[in-house]
């Protein structure tokens, strides 16, 4: 009996530490900066010890969830399991530099709202932490009823029209030259995304990825990485975006259209050669790659709103990191698991 009984110990541990990780990666999908962990919860009939730091797992920014699952605690019949998880950690692009990021000339119309400050996931207004609203290498014309916003040295600034100068970076120079695909806006082969990483994520279906040639078999909401590849000067236009991730539209010649965003709403990195025309709304970041605008340089022309959010960047750069991990991924963003 007694061997029954410590298999049984062991077994209701090992339920506890794997209970804990679970916990912890809900946890952290709600919140992003938590790491306080748990000290002797009761679960499950035992006890439940869980610590959560910031490291590095092959060489990539991770978050270390070690989850300990006790039985008997304190007791000679003690029996302890741990569980140890890697998720990866969300970072912020060096080539997301403002709300909007272009390498062309750019004009906003309508009513189109940018705004550089930072918000959280659904929206909600963070002071004092955001960026720029517009970064571009070459113009920008703020027509219409457009309002840019953001926030410099600390110092946010509502959107308005015209937008403060401080918070609009126009005829800038990007070290180095500005990156040409996507793969190389996340920090290419040096940061785990060589040429055609993002590509393949999405074939494989990762996290709920997609790729298409044809953008009218996209299913929504958009998960993961959402990859289409349009041919020379073809353009996806009049779509919904709702979802989250990474939205990319591309090809080798740098002239595919993204046009025409007229409903939902995307939380996320959106990295398009050419977009065209905003009417919903994008909570994170954009970025645009053609140094050839195709239409007037209209980004947006409608009520559309770009509103930037460093939790909706990293994390949609957070799922992407744990898939080039060890070549598969989770929804969760989970590099590793050991029981």
């Amino acid at each position: 009996m007694k061997n029954v009984d410590r298999y049984y110990l062991r077994q209701a541990a090992q339920n506890i530490a794997q209970s804990g990780v679970n916990l912890s990666l809900r946890r952290l999908s709600e919140d992003p900066t938590w790491r306080g962990g748990y000290s002797n919860l009761s679960m499950m009939n035992g006890s439940l010890f869980i610590s959560v730091i910031d490291t590095q797992f092959l060489s990539k920014p991770a978050i270390k969830i070690v989850s300990t699952g006790i039985t008997d605690y304190n007791k000679s019949t003690e029996r302890r399991e741990t569980s140890i998880a890697y998720l990866a950690s969300g970072f912020m692009p060096a080539a997301v530099k403002a709300a909007i990021t272009t390498n062309n000339p750019i004009k906003t119309l309508g009513g189109l709202i940018v705004d550089g400050r930072n918000h959280g996931w659904n929206g909600n207004f963070l002071g004092n932490s955001g960026t720029a609203g517009i970064w571009t290498t070459r113009t920008l014309t703020q027509s219409g009823n457009s309002k840019i916003g953001g926030t410099e040295s600390g110092a946010d600034y509502a959107p308005s029209k015209p937008g403060n100068a401080s918070i609009i970076k126009t005829n800038q120079t990007y070290p180095g030259g500005y990156p040409g695909t996507p793969d190389s806006i996340l920090g290419g082969a040096s940061n785990g995304f060589s040429e055609g990483t993002l590509k393949q994520m999405a074939i494989g279906g990762i996290g709920g990825s997609q790729y298409a040639t044809n953008p009218a078999l996209l299913s929504t909401p958009l998960r993961g990485v959402t990859y289409v590849e349009l041919p020379s000067g073809g353009v996806w236009q009049s779509m919904n975006i709702e979802g989250s991730g990474l939205l990319v539209v591309h090809n080798s010649m740098k002239n595919a259209g993204l046009k025409n965003l007229n409903s939902g709403t995307f939380k996320g990195l959106v990295i398009a050669d050419d977009v065209v025309h905003i009417h919903s709304d994008i909570i994170g970041a954009l970025i645009a790659l053609t140094p050839s605008p195709s239409e007037g340089n209209c980004i947006g022309n409608g009520n559309g709103r770009v509103l930037y959010s460093t939790e909706a960047v990293t994390r949609a750069t957070g799922s992407a990191g744990s898939a080039t991990s060890q070549g598969s991924g989770s929804e969760g963003g989970v590099m590793a698991w050991w029981e």
